[in-house]
């Protein structure tokens, strides 16, 4: 099973938004970016509510990772008298293998000798309340239809009701939602195995360490498991030397798959090896019971978890919980790991490499999470990416609140950008990673000046991208056709070769003039406008050479529902597809134009270079 799609009503901020995950349906990973306070960790909080089980974090007591009471659900506007419902409804995809372990299961276990074949079941949890306090939850699923024994009717609705054989059977299918308001918490010293507090209190934050350690176990393949192969052993050891020394050799390697699955993981990342370090597990018994504990021994000695570094017990306990959970038997894949501001408190380079290794999850898992930092947006992913804004934010003075105007809403950044252009606010972090930076001029051995970086991201999009590198040019943008001055002195000075291109229009044809008045005869060769290349384009900017219909096409490439040219998304648009290294089959008229000016720039400054 799958999750197509999450409806949310009347929770907190939310009014009702949807967030539908099939609109990538290829996508593993989506980013929900925006302002502080703008509703991000609210739709995380709503999407962990439906939690199909009790296997997730609530017994790690993460501050924020579970609502204690729901009256904290009511709107915010409406908590002076709330009659209404806070509700969520999901559905899920069912593919073929799950609906025939489900029509296996009726036939066996039910009175429905045949189900009708469905691709979709719909989940509902409904919060009731009155006069502002919680009354009860409802919860039901639809979907399915069955034959009944003994006779030949047509299929009639299966009761929606939670808790029926039929039910529990297909929750127990339904993925898990993994919530982490953050990692900052302590691993635990011991992890009991076998405790009185764990057979007769439900201790259930070691009991979902215990589960962690049997995922391990899964991960050696071999069908071991902590009663069998672990506690049994211990108990035995006193006894059977062979006891002793097969639980040795399982918890060597033990050892060995964390260490090699956390520290490659590691390496790979930050791209630097840790060297004699590995993880140590030892199995060991107290007054409380048998345990396990984690350790890490290195060159300068042997420490607990909790004695290393922030950054490493972030990672490590970050690792730790992804890496090994999918090796679960016997569970649903497509797991869901929510993480909100994930290592927001730690440096940036901590950042980038935590996006990487998002990329290194298995694929049988999806991962949603919350960010306001441009280190933690991939250019790749903004198909998935889901902007936040909430109507109780003042933009102009963002130190007002206005808790009775809240209002949350979700928009992919598609539609976003294309209805709120001029609220960069909210997707700054994008703007901030598509702020492409060419190398530093006293690197560059000669230069093409133009006038600003939408002609920059244009001319290297056409020559890297659709021209694969045809041309070597070393293009500079400056900040507007008048702003060249200090670039050509410098040039001028260190006697290295360039030339200027400029727009057509009255602003670049006035400002080639002033630079061969304020320079002198030496620019006279070296300064072009759009006019010199071809005198059918006298008067036009750069975008003008682009074949009309062109414009935009190629806008909608990435702003489907724009339905106009416009100038910021169109350049937006080529900034992506620069910095994703994406194509685009523009008309033959575009293609020979670009090439035609590429080609002249490549040829006046290698003539500037040969006379020089």
């Amino acid at each position: 099973m799958k999750y197509e799609k999450f409806i949310i009503k009347n929770f907190k901020g939310i009014e009702h938004i949807e967030i539908n995950l099939n609109r990538s349906p290829e996508a593993n990973i989506y980013s929900l970016i925006g302002l502080n306070e703008s509703g991000k960790t609210t739709i995380l909080e709503a999407m962990n509510l439906f939690t199909p089980k009790n296997e997730g974090l609530n017994a790690l007591d993460l501050p924020g990772a579970t609502i204690e009471d729901y009256n904290n659900l009511i709107p915010i506007s409406k908590r002076d008298n709330f009659n209404g419902t806070v509700s969520l409804e999901v559905d899920i995809s069912v593919d073929d293998d799950d609906f025939k372990s489900i029509n296996n299961f009726a036939k066996r276990r039910t009175i429905y000798k045949s189900l009708k074949k469905v691709n979709k079941l719909t989940y509902y949890k409904n919060y009731n309340f009155k006069d502002s306090k919680f009354v009860n939850l409802k919860s039901t699923w639809t979907g399915l239809s069955g034959k009944l024994l003994l006779t030949d009717t047509d299929f009639v609705r299966i009761s929606g009701e939670p808790n029926t054989l039929i039910s529990n059977f297909c929750k127990s299918l339904i993925p898990s939602i993994l919530y982490f308001p953050n990692f900052l918490f302590d691993f635990p010293s011991k992890i009991y195995l076998k405790s009185e507090a764990l057979e007769k209190e439900k201790d259930l934050k070691q009991e979902f360490y215990c589960e962690l350690i049997q995922d391990i176990l899964f991960s050696l393949d071999n069908d071991t498991n902590i009663k069998t192969h672990i506690i049994d052993r211990y108990e035995g050891s006193a006894l059977d030397k062979n006891d002793s020394r097969n639980l040795d050799i399982l918890l060597k390697k033990m050892n060995k798959k964390v260490t090699d699955t956390v520290f490659n993981a590691w390496n790979e990342i930050f791209k630097r090896e840790i060297k004699d370090t590995e993880v140590l597990i030892k199995c060991d018994k107290d007054e409380k019971g048998i345990y396990l504990e984690f350790e890490i021994e290195s060159t300068d000695g042997i420490y607990q978890i909790n004695e290393r570094s922030l950054g490493f017990r972030w990672f490590f306990t970050f690792l730790l919980f992804t890496q090994f959970r999918p090796f679960r038997k016997d569970s649903p894949k497509n797991v869901i790991f929510l993480f909100d501001e994930p290592a927001s408190n730690l440096h940036s380079t901590a950042q980038k490499q935590l996006l990487k290794s998002f990329e290194n999850l298995m694929t049988n898992c999806k991962i949603i999470y919350t960010t306001h930092s441009h280190h933690l947006i991939n250019s790749n992913w903004l198909e998935s990416t889901y902007v936040v804004k909430n109507e109780g934010l003042n933009l102009d003075k963002p130190e007002i609140y206005n808790s009775d105007a809240t209002k949350i809403s979700i928009s992919t950044y598609r539609d976003f950008a294309t209805n709120h252009p001029h609220n960069t606010a909210y997707f700054q972090p994008i703007l901030d990673v598509l702020d492409y930076t060419p190398s530093n001029l006293e690197m560059i051995p000669n230069c093409i000046f133009i006038e600003g970086k939408n002609d920059f991201y244009a001319l290297t999009y056409f020559n890297e991208i659709i021209f694969d590198k045809k041309y070597d040019l070393n293009l500079a943008p400056s900040t507007g056709s008048g702003n060249l001055d200090s670039l050509i002195s410098l040039y001028m000075g260190w006697g290295k070769p360039f030339i200027i291109l400029l727009d057509s229009d009255k602003a670049g044809n006035t400002q080639k003039e002033r630079y061969i008045e304020k320079f002198g005869i030496f620019l006279e060769d070296k300064t072009f406008v759009l006019s010199d290349v071809d005198l059918v384009w006298d008067g036009f900017e750069l975008e003008k050479i682009f074949f009309n219909e062109d414009l935009l096409s190629f806008q909608k490439s990435k702003f489907p529902n724009s339905d106009k040219y416009l100038k910021k998304q169109f350049n937006r648009a080529i900034q992506e597809n620069l910095m994703s290294k994406i194509s685009y089959e523009f008309n033959e008229q575009t293609n020979k134009n670009i090439d035609k000016l590429l080609n002249f720039i490549e040829v006046n400054i290698n003539r500037i270079k040969k006379n020089r």
